[in-house]
């Protein structure tokens, strides 16, 4: 029976080859990529194989992090002898039903596959002077889900190659001529590793995949991950300072009825192109402009870096030394968070990578909000609103799912951002390419696809096998060498890990646990308030109470206590099955950590902080519980500030006020950073997205 389309009904659109008519499924039922349940033991119960036993792989393994030389590590593991030896998915298109309106490739042959590759290339310093440099090249297959191939491992990156670095001679740098025999140069080496793909993309290849179906795959270049410079270079246009300088801008080729050099020049000049052959034109289906991409590694670590950041650190250092200490100090109180660096010091940083400057504008609202206000410095209030811009823009550009309102709502963000800027003579290429964002998810989808900073992170493996492994002397062979064993020796580690994986937990009694915190009014009479919990909790769930009409636990009871907590969650944003790991710690790397949550109470969502966590058992039931300090008092009218900045504040109830709760209770984790008094600001940005389903907050 067809029953009719609801809010939020999930419109599935496969590719036209598929012959797949569109379905229409209801969201509850939908389910993007459900993460897998994790076993206790994998599968493979010799995950150290080639390698006879574990022992031997461990041999192996410290041979290689002591970079041992050829001779040494012969003479280390004589055993090991056989190390060389160890060497369809159907896309679609989403959309969300919003009660009105559910809110498009080549030509292949019948039954053809596209196999879609992002390559990755950009120059890096070895040495720690800059004397000698590398070129890597870094492959990934497109076809494979997004969480594989920008993973690690097996499905991850691969360095493909090594470009050659043309030494700069002072006689001719700079020379039009010189220019285009660089670039002539750079585009015959790529040509080399695009020979294989460039002979199969006109007639395709069968392949027989790993489920035994022969199938019949097309190689192109779906995406180029590189910064501007880069970009340049991959397609062959001229730069900032030409009459066309982006790289996006696909321009035709109008010199084949040019006969010399200088009238191809003339004529190619008037685009901002080069007259040197394009190695990317080999690829049959593969546009050099449309494969290029907004990268937001560069647009963090440039546009922020080198303007937004550097002009509020001015403002600030204007402000006197107190302020310069008194961000210093902010940053320094945030709290601890997977994926978030945690900074001590900011305002004397004068150069760091592009992920460090991410994090610090991921935090810069709440540690300046206090310092520069509208009264006091209007400029750098208009600034940091500018800079909250930056950050909306940034935020919605990183989404791994989009529907049409959000890319909507994301070019609105752009639009505005654009607006603050127009009066400031920031000419640059960065800027610029912020106007593709949107375009170029459209066309290639999220962001993530193309960001530099999964590639960047290899560039320091390259950098120790140099020191520590090479001879010096033509190092590219011998540094590609040594990465192919690393990635050996990191896919049978991580099978051995699997295997080795359990958690010691310890057991204390419930008397132990409010003599620990007897100066913590979070813990009084917690055993009291814990059988009192037990009972109303037990019956809301129709559970047996064990024998009596109320459940009564000793002091000399025994507990659980836990200090992690691996949280799965469905995200609002994408729908993606999610997992927060969550501490509970007084010792974490030294420093007392207890992370924030959201929390399902019967009658609303709010939000908490860890307190403790522990398993108790109750008869035969073993319950997973956490005591948790509500921060669910009331806020007040919301403040010009909070609204100019998108600030959503919260406030702890009395600290005496600590409840129980059930860890199934617990949604997800949030970060939260202190603003003075009890109250607390919310920093996780999709929360910001979220926050607009949680009716309660």
């Amino acid at each position: 029976m067809m029953r009719g389309t609801l809010v939020d009904d999930i419109r599935c659109e496969y590719h036209p080859s598929s012959k797949i008519l569109p379905e229409v499924h209801a969201f509850n039922d939908f389910k993007r990529c459900p993460m897998p349940l994790e076993s206790s033991v994998p599968p493979n119960k010799h995950p150290w194989a080639p390698f006879k036993s574990r022992l031997e792989f461990k041999l192996a393994e410290l041979a290689l992090e002591a970079c041992l030389n050829n001779n040494q590590t012969d003479h280390f593991i004589k055993l090991c002898n056989r190390w060389d030896t160890a060497s369809h998915h159907i896309t679609g298109r989403f959309s969300k039903f919003n009660g009105e309106t559910f809110i498009n490739l080549s030509q292949l042959p019948e039954g053809a596959k596209t196999l879609a590759f992002i390559l990755y290339a950009d120059k890096t310093k070895l040495s720690s002077f800059g004397t000698v440099r590398g070129y890597p090249v870094v492959a990934r297959l497109a076809n494979l889900p997004t969480d594989i191939h920008n993973g690690q491992g097996i499905g991850g990156g691969y360095i493909v190659g090594w470009l050659l670095i043309v030494k700069e001679e002072k006689d001719h740098a700079g020379k039009p001529s010189w220019v285009n025999f660089k670039n002539a140069i750079w585009h015959e080496a790529f040509l080399k590793m695009l020979s294989s793909l460039a002979s199969k993309s006109s007639m395709g290849q069968w392949f027989e995949c790993l489920n035994s179906i022969q199938r019949w795959f097309f190689p192109l270049i779906l995406i180029l991950s590189a910064n501007y410079e880069e970009q340049c270079v991959m397609s062959l246009i001229r730069g900032i300072k030409s009459l066309w300088p982006c790289p996006s801008q696909n321009v035709l080729k109008a010199t084949q009825d040019k006969k010399t050099a200088e009238e191809r020049e003339d004529t190619l000049k008037k685009y901002g192109l080069r007259d040197v052959l394009n190695a990317f034109w080999t690829v049959m289906v593969t546009c050099v402009h449309n494969a290029l991409s907004w990268d937001r590694l560069h647009f963090n670590g440039g546009l922020y870096r080198d303007h937004l950041w550097a002009e509020l650190q001015k403002i600030i250092i204007s402000l006197r030394r107190a302020s310069v200490a008194k961000i210093d100090d902010n940053y320094k109180a945030f709290p601890r968070w997977r994926n978030l660096k945690h900074l001590v010091q900011v305002m004397n940083i004068s150069f760091t990578d592009s992920s460090v400057y991410e994090d610090i504008s991921k935090m810069v609202i709440y540690a300046v909000h206090t310092i520069i206000t509208e009264d006091k410095c209007p400029l750098g209030y208009l600034l940091l609103r500018c800079i909250h811009l930056f950050l909306k823009v940034n935020m919605y550009a990183s989404l791994e799912v989009h529907t049409t309102d959000t890319i909507r709502t994301g070019r609105h963000a752009v639009q505005a951002f654009s607006t603050y800027l127009h009066n400031k003579n920031w000419k640059l290429p960065k800027l610029h390419m912020s106007v593709h964002i949107f375009d170029n998810i459209e066309a290639k989808r999220a962001t993530c696809n193309y960001n530099m900073k999964l590639n960047e992170k290899m560039h320091g493996l390259l950098k120790d096998s140099y020191s520590m492994r090479t001879n010096f002397r033509d190092v590219a062979p011998q540094i590609l060498r040594i990465n192919h064993w690393q990635v050996v020796a990191e896919s049978i580690r991580r099978n051995i890990s699997n295997l080795d994986e359990y958690q010691l937990q310890a057991l204390q009694m419930l008397e132990s646990v409010e003599n620990t915190h007897k100066n913590d009014g979070a813990f009084t009479n917690f055993c009291i308030k814990l059988n009192e919990f037990l009972t109303n909790f037990l019956l809301a769930i129709r559970l047996p109470l064990p024998g009596v009409k109320r459940v009564k636990l000793k002091p000399s009871n025994k507990i659980t206590e836990c200090c992690f907590l691996k949280v799965n969650y469905e995200s609002l944003v994408d729908w993606h099955q999610c997992t927060n790991y969550l501490r509970c710690n007084p010792k974490f790397f030294g420093a007392p950590c207890f992370d924030c949550v959201l929390i399902q109470t019967t009658d609303k969502i709010i939000f908490g902080h860890l307190l403790f966590i522990f398993e108790c058992t109750v008869g035969d039931v073993v319950l997973s519980l956490a005591l948790i300090h509500p921060f669910d008092a009331p806020t007040g009218v919301r403040t010009r500030k909070d609204k100019h900045l998108n600030i959503f504040r919260v406030r702890a109830r009395l600290r005496a006020q600590a409840e129980f709760f059930s860890a199934r209770s617990i949604i997800c984790g949030a970060l939260l950073v202190p603003d003075g008094g009890h109250d607390y600001l919310v920093v996780n940005t999709a929360l910001h997205l979220e926050a607009r389903h949680l009716v309660c907050i």
